[in-house]
């Protein structure tokens, strides 16, 4: 880690708008850490970004956006913006692009100073080994657009998920044992849509899938049938769950976890693919 020189954001009238070290601040709030699927703006606090824009507006006597002024006030921050990775290093550029999103009126079509701070964020993002899905839509879709697609995937952007053998049925022991009509919990998966467990439930000698999880229409706790999953076996039913949950869940039984087809890469790992395989390389 080193040590910079600080030096302030300032407007024409001297005042200070923001610190470069205060911009890495908020970058590192929003995508640092250690998971490739950090929080982004919902691990900056409620507010703070608001308070930026309240007070570059009011240092440019609140300039209506659209106007000549507005303008001029948008160039002066993202020009600043743009070197302020000279004083606090490159995660003052992620800063500074999410104070510019939170006070540009358009994302989609922000100018090409936005475009360029744009375009240096995603690399910082792209090689500390953020997850593109966790890239804001209008950045992914500038990325794709500079950078182009391989195949489905962004060109240049390493995947998060990593392929692992997988066993055939029965390969492997199975310790669950079911009788007729019986049922036994096999995963666990909670994500943004709250919380789901996973059954497997014998019914007239196959086995079938089973899901319980809170209805968001109604609040209620309800148990469903997934029917794309069915098998003659248990192992069969294993292989088929593992295939459509892709990766490993929040909790899964030992009988399922050899049938996950993929695991989700760490961050240090998506730093060296990144580092492989520059951005525009």
């Amino acid at each position: 880690m080193g040590f910079f020189k600080r030096r302030s954001i300032t407007h024409e009238s001297g005042a200070r708008f923001a610190d470069p070290e205060d911009l890495a601040r908020i970058g590192r709030l929003a995508f640092g850490g250690e998971s490739p699927h950090p929080t982004g703006l919902r691990g900056v606090p409620i507010g703070e970004l608001d308070g930026y824009a309240l007070r570059a507006m009011g240092s440019a006597g609140h300039p209506m956006p659209g106007s000549d002024e507005w303008s001029a006030l948008e160039a002066r921050l993202y020009s600043e913006f743009l070197t302020a990775d000279e004083d606090a290093g490159a995660w003052a550029t992620v800063g500074g692009f999410l104070v510019a999103t939170n006070l540009t009126t358009d994302v989609k079509s922000p100018g090409p100073l936005f475009e360029r701070l744009m375009d240096k964020a995603l690399v910082v993002l792209r090689d500390d080994g953020v997850a593109w899905a966790a890239v804001p839509p209008f950045a992914s879709d500038r990325w794709t657009t500079v950078h182009g697609c391989d195949g489905v995937h962004p060109a240049g952007w390493p995947g998060t998920l990593a392929y692992v053998p997988v066993p055939t049925p029965g390969e492997v022991s199975c310790s669950i044992v079911l009788a007729e009509g019986e049922s036994a919990h096999v995963a666990t998966r909670t994500d943004l849509g709250g919380k789901r467990d996973y059954f497997a439930e014998r019914r007239e000698g196959r086995f079938v899938a089973v899901i319980e999880g809170v209805d968001p229409d109604d609040g209620q706790l309800k148990r469903w049938d997934w029917s794309l999953v069915n098998a003659d076996s248990l192992p069969e039913f294993l292989r088929e769950l593992g295939d459509r949950l892709i990766t490993p869940t929040t909790w899964a039984h030992g009988d399922l976890l050899p049938y996950f087809p993929c695991r989700d890469r760490t961050r240090d790992e998506m730093r060296l693919l990144a580092r492989a395989a520059p951005a525009g390389g």
